[in-house]
């Protein structure tokens, strides 16, 4: 088991959302953040009860899983397979690919099998026929892993890239059934049901843990334990954060503080836009993973006093230094409707000094990860110069525990927004909609009368 270490435990910087020096249309009083904390003490407690909401907090304890992933992922790595294609869709996929993509190589793909160590990793989250039928293409099936994630068996996305994936994979057969080079992680139903008749070995994806909270269970870190990550390292620095705050005041609750800022901003301060700007290029999977978690979460119907209304914050994915070409213009300059979350790492894994010469020799000896920081530290000081708020999660650096406290923390953030806005943060009804609209355009059965309402409220056509 990998020890925690203090030097990885994550920090999260709110002084920049503090008015002052904000005036106070724009920042949060330190008063103002307190008594939206104490509409947050039962949240843990009851996310550690017997009976939790969401287990989310509760599969931290459950050794035996974590244990399962990985003597799964060591017979897989084994069997050495070249490839490993993970079909999964939402947090089915957005967790592990954010995960593999914070702790691996950079260019894990494109390294030589024997310094990868572990297979090139692909993930199938859409239903493009252009990007599935080109992955054809570039991969060979008889030297591939399958990992479908779906927890209920039956997302339409999912069921697709598998049905189609089962059928090439027969079709390379050689031998081999398409059964022996697959792994499924699901929940109760047909997927799960498909696995044991068929003999594929299936992975619980646990039914107390909605997709987009599933990252630290079997959905988001076998796929990155047989590509060679150590998951391990990861769940530990999940629990260490949640051991550091279990007993904390609520004040040094990062999450929890964190949690009360953004309801702030968004419902007292008019700021309704949250980014997530990772100034690494290894965490930008992990803003869109965010994007998912907060709009799936919180985007829901609530109630404003005693009005019904539409609830929940907007999150933006960035990306630093990028996006100080595109995006912060509009953050400095634009509607004053945003809150800008940095993620900050204060020692990069890799040294790259500058050379000197032209066209600007004032950069000679400075080191990428020194003037990365720079541009971070930049950044932040001209939001605040024009009067806008914002915050920064801190990485002491990117290792697999400061990396798992990240995900867990943000996490528990989403948690303590639901709590403050009132709503249930774990249902997902708007997408179930939209699930449903699906399945009566393409003519499933079942789902007539829901194909003649669209039809009958399909709004006019104006093709230009």
């Amino acid at each position: 088991m990998t020890r925690s270490r203090p030097d990885w435990d994550i920090h999260f910087e709110a002084g920049a959302s503090l008015a002052p020096p904000l005036a106070g249309s724009h920042g949060v009083t330190r008063a103002e953040v307190q008594a939206e904390l104490r509409r947050c003490r039962e949240v843990l407690s009851k996310l550690q009860s017997t009976r939790p909401p969401s287990g989310f907090v509760r599969v931290l304890k459950r050794s035996a899983a974590l244990r399962a992933v990985e003597d799964a992922a060591a017979r897989w790595r084994a069997r050495k397979p070249r490839e490993l294609i993970h079909i999964g869709i939402g947090g089915s996929s957005l967790g592990a690919e954010a995960l593999l993509r914070a702790t691996a190589h950079p260019h894990h793909n494109l390294l030589a099998d024997r310094e990868r160590g572990g297979p090139r990793v692909h993930f199938v989250d859409n239903v493009d026929p252009e990007t599935l039928g080109a992955l054809f293409e570039v991969v060979d099936l008889r030297q591939s892993l399958v990992h479908v994630v779906s927890k209920s068996g039956s997302t339409v996305e999912t069921a697709a890239g598998f049905q189609i994936l089962r059928a090439a994979l027969e079709k390379a057969g050689r031998g081999v059934r398409w059964a022996e080079r697959c792994v499924f992680t699901a929940g109760r139903g047909a997927l799960s049901e498909l696995g044991t008749r068929e003999g594929v070995e299936v992975l619980d994806f646990p039914e107390d843990v909605g997709g987009r909270f599933s990252v630290l269970t079997p959905s988001g870190l076998f796929t990155p334990a047989v590509a060679g990550v150590d998951v391990d390292a990861v769940v530990q620095g999940a629990r260490r954060y949640l051991s550091r705050i279990a007993n904390a005041a609520l004040a040094d609750n990062s999450a929890a503080v964190s949690a009360a800022i953004a309801y702030l901003m968004a419902e007292r301060k008019r700021k309704n836009v949250h980014v997530l700007m990772p100034y690494a290029d290894a965490l930008e999977p992990l803003a869109r993973w965010y994007a998912q978690l907060i709009g799936e979460s919180l985007g829901k119907r609530g109630r404003r006093g005693t009005r019904a209304a539409g609830v929940g914050p907007t999150p933006l994915p960035a990306r630093g230094s990028t996006d100080q070409h595109s995006q912060v213009q509009l953050f400095i300059e634009g509607p004053a409707d945003k809150w800008v979350n940095f993620v900050s790492v204060e020692k990069s894994r890799r040294v790259q000094r500058i050379a000197g010469g032209e066209p600007a020799d004032y950069l000679e000896g400075i080191d990428l990860g020194t003037l990365l920081r720079a541009e971070q530290r930049g950044t932040a000081i001209a939001l605040a110069a024009a009067r806008r708020p914002s915050a920064s999660w801190i990485l002491p650096e990117i290792h697999p525990q400061s990396v798992g406290q990240l995900f867990f923390a943000l996490e528990l953030q989403a948690a303590y927004q639901g709590a403050l806005y009132g709503i249930d943060t774990y249902d997902q009804p708007g997408v179930e909609a939209g699930k449903i609209a699906a399945f009566a355009l393409i003519g499933r059965d079942g789902y007539k009368k829901e194909k003649a309402a669209i039809e009958a409220n399909s709004p006019p056509s104006w093709r230009i």
